[in-house]
């Protein structure tokens, strides 16, 4: 059982060259249980990949603290699988060797980790393409290929930071759906940073809205649309309702973006 539990983390980034300090996120409670998918929402610049690295262990909190499963995180770990927007593939090393990667850190062997490469390979249609360069990828096989390589370490939960955000509308639904259906079969537990409103509905059993910078959690709204999901239920009216309340929400916050700026 995972559980993902953030208690009071704030952030604050250090003046430079005169200016002062930037208030990033407010003092943040979020608990993620086991199983769970919680899309963070919120407009630019308020704090939700802060609070994703920092779950990560890639940031420290200026205060409060991440515990995982009873224990406190304190730097990267394997038990965390994380993929950012930008395309962060070894390009010397081949899809295969890229997904085997955190295997053979473990020390898992060679053949092993050839099977389990393999079958996330396959898992994100990737078959036919094991000895391609990460140059010879398009965007989407590119984020196929660091999903695959997050899952294959098996990970307590998968962090993801606006991944589709650099794709095509078209590629974006098709990696939506390929990530939903693989965490409707394997139920694992995770966080997913975003800024389409879309983009939360569709994927999130709960949908955690942000305010505008200094950031602190505005809201929480549960997704209660069925599995499985389709593209087709972006049409339904329960669908629509969601979106509309959400555009609100967010709206009043870029507003509030505006207005001081």
């Amino acid at each position: 059982m995972t559980e993902l539990k953030i208690d009071q983390v704030s952030r604050t980034f250090p003046a430079r060259q005169g200016n002062v300090p930037t208030r990033a996120l407010e003092p943040t409670d979020l608990s993620v249980g086991n199983n769970d998918f919680v899309t963070i929402l919120g407009p630019s610049g308020c704090g939700k990949s802060t609070l994703l690295r920092i779950v990560a262990g890639l940031d420290r909190p200026t205060s409060g603290r991440v515990i995982l499963d009873g224990q406190e995180v304190a730097g990267p770990g394997a038990d965390r699988g994380m993929v950012f927007q930008s395309y962060t593939l070894f390009p010397w090393l081949t899809v295969r060797d890229n997904i085997a990667f955190g295997l053979r850190e473990r020390g898992i062997s060679e053949v092993d980790r050839g099977k389990i490469a393999d079958g996330f390979i396959h898992r994100v249609g990737l078959s036919g393409f094991e000895n391609h360069w990460p140059k010879q990828l398009s965007g989407g096989m590119q984020q196929r290929t660091a999903i695959a390589r997050a899952l294959a370490n098996d990970p307590k939960i998968l962090l993801l930071d606006e991944p589709f955000g650099a794709l095509d509308n078209q590629t974006r639904v098709l990696m939506q759906e390929m990530l939903l259906g693989i965490w409707e079969r394997d139920q694992k537990t995770v966080l997913f940073v975003t800024h389409d409103i879309e983009e939360a509905i569709f994927l999130g059993s709960r949908v955690i809205v942000m305010s505008a910078r200094p950031g602190r959690i505005k809201t929480e709204i549960a997704i209660d649309l069925p599995h499985p999901r389709s593209y087709k239920i972006k049409t339904a009216s329960e669908f629509v309702r969601l979106k509309e309340r959400l555009v609100e929400e967010i709206r009043a916050e870029a507003l509030k973006v505006t207005v001081d700026a």
